[in-house]
């Protein structure tokens, strides 16, 4: 399968110029349309090398079965503010299931989950992959530090609005504790469905799972620099980085390397 990398690469340029307007530009429920399809045109990419990887089958029990999970932990949150502490958002991101989360909660939350699972089971400590706790630990990490890129940027778009405002930018600290409770959940449910479907973690898996997560950041990333959201724009340069790094500038590579 050709590898679309380079491609990958560009989008995120483009993505950091779209930021600018997004940054600058005043939302409203008018452009709640382009939001939702801009979230799940981010998430194609991942979700095409999760088949790519598992197969068509195993490939959407994973999704779906992450999927079901991102919605209830959320919609979970909004109505008792545990783990995450109390918000609620508005109507920029779609429509909301049961009047709670977004339909479009997975699309927005699954590539930032799988990439980080894929950079921390790819991750070689000593030229040596590392264990399965390891990958839970480090993954969970991962992704916590996705949301403090993402987070900042998007309350001050008002994508969502925390009931207290918080010392981080505007963001509570229960949030992040709460998103590491549900990161280390994830990562756990997601090793236990590949088990069962008889695939290793740390078996090859296609870079292209972290081709969204890359994207995704390089929108947030810019977002947070144009806002200057210093400490959110500089964790996400180096996440950035990481990316890069970890998969060897092969993003958009579908082929299990």
């Amino acid at each position: 399968m050709k590898d679309y990398s380079k491609i990958v690469i560009i989008s995120g340029f483009f993505l950091v110029i779209a930021a600018f307007f997004v940054s600058n530009v005043p939302m409203s429920s008018n452009t709640s349309l382009i939001s939702v399809i801009f979230i799940m045109c981010l998430a194609l990419p991942c979700f095409y090398a999760t088949i790519v990887w598992l197969g068509w089958k195993n490939g959407i029990i994973l999704l779906a079965t992450l999927s079901a999970y991102a919605l209830i932990i959320e919609t979970f949150a909004i109505i008792t503010g545990f783990p995450y502490s109390e918000f609620y958002y508005n109507d920029l991101i779609g429509f909301k299931l049961f009047g709670y989360a977004p339909f479009t909660v997975p699309f927005a939350w699954l590539p930032l989950f799988l990439g980080s699972l894929y950079l921390a089971s790819t991750l070689k400590i000593s030229r040596v992959k590392m264990k399965t706790w390891q990958v839970l630990i480090v993954s969970t990490i991962l992704v916590v530090l996705t949301d403090i890129v993402l987070d900042p940027a998007a309350v001050a778009l008002k994508f969502w609005i925390w009931k207290d405002y918080g010392v981080f930018y505007g963001v509570p600290l229960m949030n992040f504790a709460g998103w590491v409770l549900s990161g280390f959940l994830a990562s756990l449910i997601s090793i236990v469905v590949l088990n069962l479907m008889k695939i290793n973690i740390n078996d090859s898996k296609p870079p292209a799972l972290v081709s969204s997560l890359l994207l995704i950041m390089a929108f947030w990333t810019a977002v947070n620099l144009y806002l200057q959201l210093v400490i959110p724009g500089l964790v996400g340069i180096g996440l950035i980085i990481f990316i890069l790094y970890v998969s060897k500038m092969r993003v958009g590579c579908f082929n299990s390397v």
